[in-house]
């Protein structure tokens, strides 16, 4: 299970970490791996000074459907 870990916490985290404050403009963060867990609604999202804050599983998640769907497209292209 150790490579689904890395996988997930790995690829997806460190792409959120870098690509939601891109794609936003600044907007949407992904949380620190240190702050885990604090005060976060049901869908895994808070307001944090003027933009919103993604729980660190959540943000993993969504990168790792984004790279997926990346990966598609290009697969597609290429066959």
């Amino acid at each position: 299970m150790w490579i689904l870990d890395l996988l997930w916490w790995g690829i997806g985290y460190a792409v959120a970490r870098l690509i939601l404050p891109l794609v936003t403009f600044g907007k949407v963060q992904a949380e620190p791996l240190e702050s885990a867990g604090h005060e976060f609604g049901w869908l895994g999202y808070r307001r944090k000074s003027g933009g919103l804050e993604v729980q660190s599983t959540v943000a993993a998640g969504i990168e790792l459907v984004t790279c997926c769907l990346g990966l598609a497209a290009a697969l597609y292209f290429i066959h």
